[in-house]
């Protein structure tokens, strides 16, 4: 139903009555300003009222196609409605913000019209109440709360307490009103309408059937949000959330790939585990979200919305090139082991052993890259560990300190090792389960070229840590970086599992 000449609807509060003792216009205080109706300055400040003047002006256009030419506006308010639960997870602290409306009260139902974030312009959503199909209304706690005869109860916060004021013996007025055919000829509210005719539509509708226009869809919001980061609230209209959206998913995309490539080894799956359950957790607010905001009647243009299903495409293609593209990019950026210590000269009295099954202890530990075996019976296992992009030596050197401490071997880091190899030496002694005096003697090797740090490790009875701490002097005076192999049996399983 539209009304071709809505003139300019005075807002006339007791229209159907006194609301106190004395009529308004007769407490207004002189010398204020009222040009919202005649005494409103006992209720709103001039600045409140010529903001509410502003924002009635604001919505009177879409307010003066619904309203009938002998409909009476009996006040104006601005409210926020207060949405439904998930909803307000949706949102957050900005659900109510979102949420802000002008609620024009008149002698036959509720106008509700829904604003912008900001409160000043007027939205596309409009709903009414007629008061036929209102079981209840009242003011309190801040808010009217209006239950229907049919449908879900609703209520809008009124943060001006002028507003308040004047709503409660209103709200008395039209109590008479509601339900006067009984519920027998009740109507389920709201009633919507389209923006652009205010013929009655259905909750959330695709086109309205009385002017054909289009509307936005939560369906194309749901596929755009998930082909690219925000894109659904692009669609929505929304393009400042749009935005931080698509920063948040970069940003989750980023922190992602650098957990998983600073993973430890074998902690892998857990990251991109953790990483699988924030993308889709994500992408479920931005659809929810999106959903949230496009269902408010939005007109589109059937060219826009061509445009914006290839967009859906185009975007799914690059979001699915992306992801698909960040499994390998993990694999190459992982931190490898880049170079081993191998024996140099051919008077170098060290053997060494990359075949696992040869080795009495360390067989199983993936760090472990070679044996060494000494004709004194000394044998020492040399370890590897490939750094991360985020990892230096100070902080390996730190957690090594930490380490043996908590394993109550202490020892003083001594920097006195072979050229040109660079990185510290420990010498630490502690009891065996047997009582027996033992030392560990360790060579922390950094190849800085690589960003790797490798460890030689040997343990021995304590009368004979000076003899393996030379002996493992001379290790490296006679050993030098080589191309990283893998360990015999590593090589023979990966041979095998690609053996038809």
């Amino acid at each position: 139903m539209s009304n071709t000449n809505p003139g300019n609807y005075k807002i006339e509060p007791e229209y159907l009555g006194p609301l106190g003792d004395r009529p308004i216009a007769a407490t207004g205080v002189p010398g204020a300003g009222e040009d919202l109706f005649p005494g409103a300055s006992t209720f709103m400040s001039a600045r409140q009222q010529r903001r509410r003047r502003e924002q009635w002006a604001t919505v009177l256009p879409l307010a003066g196609k619904l309203l009938r030419p002998d409909e009476h506006v009996l006040y104006v308010a601005h409210g926020m409605q207060v949405p439904p639960v998930m909803h307000m997870m949706a949102l957050g602290y900005m659900a109510l913000a979102y949420h802000q409306v002008v609620v024009v009260l008149t002698d036959s139902r509720l106008i509700e019209i829904m604003l912008d974030v900001r409160g000043r312009r007027a939205g596309t959503r409009v709903r009414s109440f007629p008061w036929s199909g209102v079981r209840g209304l009242k003011v309190g706690f801040g808010k009217l709360t209006l239950e229907p005869a049919a449908g879900r109860k609703q209520a809008w916060k009124l943060p001006l307490r002028g507003d308040r004021r004047v709503l409660e013996p209103l709200v008395a007025r039209l109590r008479p009103r509601l339900m006067q055919e009984g519920a027998g000829h009740a109507v389920t509210v709201p009633l919507w309408h389209c923006p652009r005719c205010a013929h009655d539509l259905p909750a959330n509708p695709p086109s309205c059937e009385h002017c054909r226009t289009t509307f936005r869809t939560t369906r194309l919001a749901a596929l755009l949000s998930v082909a690219f980061p925000g894109a659904g609230l692009f669609y929505a209209g929304h393009p400042w959330l749009a935005t931080m959206d698509c920063l948040g998913e970069m940003i989750l995309y980023a922190l992602f790939v650098m957990l998983a490539v600073e993973a430890e080894p074998g902690t892998a799956g857990i990251a991109i585990g953790i990483g699988v359950l924030f993308f889709v957790m994500t992408k479920l607010q931005s659809v929810h979200l999106s959903s949230i905001l496009v269902s408010r009647t939005k007109p589109e243009a059937e060219s826009a919305r061509a445009g914006y299903r290839k967009l859906a495409l185009v975007g799914g293609l690059a979001s699915f090139i992306l992801i698909g593209g960040a499994f390998p990019l993990i694999g190459a950026a992982r931190p490898v082991v880049d170079r081993d210590l191998a024996p140099a000269g051919a008077d170098n009295p060290w053997q060494v052993s990359r075949d696992r099954s040869e080795w009495e202890s360390f067989a199983d530990d993936p760090t472990a890259r070679s044996r060494w075996s000494h004709p004194s019976g000394l044998h020492v296992t040399a370890f590897a560990y490939p750094q991360g992009m985020m990892h230096d030596f100070g902080e390996f050197r730190a957690d090594y300190e930490r380490q043996m401490a908590a394993a109550g071997a202490a020892c003083t880091p001594n920097d006195d090792i072979p050229a040109p190899f660079e990185g510290f030496r420990c010498i630490s002694h502690r009891q065996d389960e047997a009582g027996r005096g033992i030392a560990l003697v360790h060579y922390i090797v950094l190849d800085r070229e690589h960003h790797d740090v490798h460890q030689l490790a040997s343990t021995v009875l304590d009368e004979d840590a000076e003899t393996a701490d030379g002996l493992m002097r001379d290790l490296l005076q006679h050993a030098q970086w080589v191309e990283a192999a893998p360990t015999a049996r590593a090589a023979k399983a990966a041979a095998t599992a690609g053996a038809p």
